[in-house]
């Protein structure tokens, strides 16, 4: 119970806009569910009128009764127009809205915690649920609760030992269903777990088609689908079925109170103690009051499902960014100045790096080389803000990188890494994607100058007529990998930005590719801060200075020349084509 009021809690805070709302639809409901009850009440009266040819005030009654059922028709249709358009509709377009700003607001290292697709789902169906949840709370429990309360204390007025037997009944089943809901919540959650592995499957071989064609892999990958279904089947029959056994009881001592309330009923007119008006009343109550168990059970059967989906989704939502990225707005001037500088991944145990101190001076480029694994790209990822660091300290000008607005950095940093990834768009909007709105109109404008330098004009007969406008595909899959690499230094460029990383930004190309790539990198690093994570000779020995890295440590800097007489690290680099 504690956890369940700990969920509903974090739930009323996380629609605190929708609170008004709330209210309205309370004070809608109580409204509707007061005039029923006033209208049973003046049923009666006409009844007992009828039976004792009382009939003087009987049509005024009657007339009443009409006008109140008519006012209870009109606030319903406010009730459900209310609830449509200011709860159930906007609830969903607010809790997508707000599942972007909280992921956006994580750290770039925390986007591989969790695989994409898994969380997808689990921020899908956690929206979902919500909505649901919400449906389920105010437009059905809420409205069969008051329903409830308040034939209750209509029949206390008539039998009390009628009333309290029923209010008895609904505290027992509430208590009931909240043990069997605490108990089965475990069951639940394990089955969303097991639907979440198969799915991910499914949308990672979605995603994948042409490679698993490509590599003739059909066959295992449908094996990988249909491996353990039959258990997984069998464990959700199993959580639906100890549902549907629970659902079943509780019908049953529904029905069995139902049962006793009409036995005192009967035993009450049978000593005189009833009127027919009040008879009518009473089994009019109780059958309102239990016509909505079948409401209760319905939502209490669903609830535990939707919680735990819910939860999940709020272990995603309530994640929390590793360190803050707000910061100031500066230019980026001056050289790079990295210092003592020791970081170990934020759930790794060993350092990559200790008290490492280098210099990459503005405007020059500086290339990175070593094996893989010794920190070259590490260096990168920490001057766009993907990580941050605690030991040590890196400086651009005079300033320490971590008090750098992270967002303004990287808008103020080109970068292109091994594979570009690129959206299912045209090329022109893949390329002005990390243009402020405010410059786009401008940039717009330096498209075919942009193109020129990142030689993307050098295919443009494969566009045809279209050019920008040609649509990629998902993930670029339309172009080929140096027309991709060219789109995204294309990217990195149009935003003129002060500082230009090309992450192993050639080394999965054929040397054709590499050619042009190169001219490109060539031709828009000139009078930039440029870094280059390079293993191949030919993309760093022009570079004004080559920084060498071999497990978290400097052990050579200077120009290809000076390397090749001082570096033996360098030398046997060379030797291998720094492969």
């Amino acid at each position: 119970m504690k956890k369940f009021f700990s969920l509903i809690l974090r739930l009323w805070k996380l629609l605190k806009p929708f609170h008004v709302d709330f209210y309205i639809q309370l004070v809608g409901t109580i409204v509707q569910q007061a005039i029923n009850v006033f209208t049973i009440y003046l049923s009666a009266r006409v009844l007992d009128s009828i039976v004792h040819r009382q009939f003087y005030f009987a049509g005024e009654i009657v007339l009443f009764v009409l006008i109140s059922t008519l006012i209870r028709i009109y606030i319903s249709y406010l009730s459900d127009s209310h609830s449509q358009n200011k709860l159930e509709f906007t609830i969903q377009q607010y809790l997508e809205e707000y599942s972007f700003k909280k992921i956006f607001k994580l750290n770039i290292s925390q986007y591989t915690e969790d695989h994409s697709a898994i969380k997808e789902q689990v921020i899908n169906r956690g929206e979902n649920a919500v909505e649901t949840i919400i449906t389920t709370l105010v437009l059905t429990l809420l409205p069969t609760f008051t329903q409830i309360l308040f034939a209750i204390i209509a029949i206390s007025f008539y039998s009390k030992t009628v009333a309290l037997w029923s209010l008895i009944s609904l505290i027992f089943v509430i208590i009931w269903t909240n043990y069997f809901a605490k108990y089965h919540r475990q069951f639940l959650r394990k089955d969303i777990e097991n639907s979440d592995r198969q799915r991910k499957i499914r949308m990672e071989s979605f995603q994948h088609l042409s490679l698993i064609k490509t590599l003739g892999a059909e066959d295992l990958y449908l094996e990988r689908y249909l491996a353990n279904r039959q258990e997984m089947r069998d464990y959700k029959k199993f959580v639906y079925n100890m549902s549907l056994r629970h659902g079943n009881k509780r019908v049953a001592f529904f029905n069995t109170s139902r049962a006793v309330s009409s036995l005192v009923v009967v035993y009450l007119a049978y000593l005189g103690s009833l009127s027919v008006g009040s008879i009518y009343a009473i089994w009019s109550y109780i059958s309102e009051a239990n016509g909505q168990i079948t409401n209760i059970i319905q939502a209490i059967r669903q609830l535990p499902i939707r919680f735990a989906e819910l939860e999940k989704y709020l272990d995603v939502i309530d994640k929390e960014p590793l360190f803050k990225e707000d910061g100031k707005k500066i230019n980026l001037t001056g050289d790079i100045n990295i210092t003592n500088l020791t970081f170990s991944y934020p759930h790794g145990d060993s350092k990559l790096f200790e008290n490492i101190s280098l210099l990459i001076p503005q405007g020059k480029t500086t290339a990175f080389v070593g094996i893989s694994g010794s920190g070259k790209s590490t260096i990168t990822r920490l001057l766009i803000r993907a990580y941050d660091y605690s030991d040590g300290s890196i400086k651009i000008g005079n300033n320490e990188l971590k008090t750098i607005d992270a967002k303004f950095l990287r808008q103020h940093i080109g970068y292109v890494e091994q594979h570009v990834d690129l959206f299912d768009d045209t090329i022109g909007e893949n390329i002005l994607a990390g243009v402020k709105k405010s410059d786009r109109v401008d940039s717009e404008k330096l498209l075919e100058t942009i193109a020129k330098q990142a030689r993307i004009d050098q295919f443009y007969h494969r566009l045809g007529e279209k050019k920008f406008d040609t649509v990629v595909g998902e993930r670029g899959i339309k172009l080929s990998g140096g027309e991709r690499q060219r789109v995204g230094i294309a990217r990195a460029i149009i935003k003129d930005p002060e500082i230009l990383i090309f992450d192993e930004a050639t080394s999965s190309l054929d040397s054709e590719n590499e050619k042009y790539v190169m001219e490109a990198i060539h031709d828009v690093s000139q009078g930039k801060t440029t870094i280059i994570i390079a293993h191949r000779l030919s993309t760093v020995r022009n570079a004004d200075k080559i920084i060498v890295m071999d497990k978290g440590h400097v052990v050579g800097e200077g120009t290809h020349e000076e390397l090749m007489q001082t570096s033996p690290v360098y030398q046997n680099l060379v030797a291998h084509q720094l492969s």
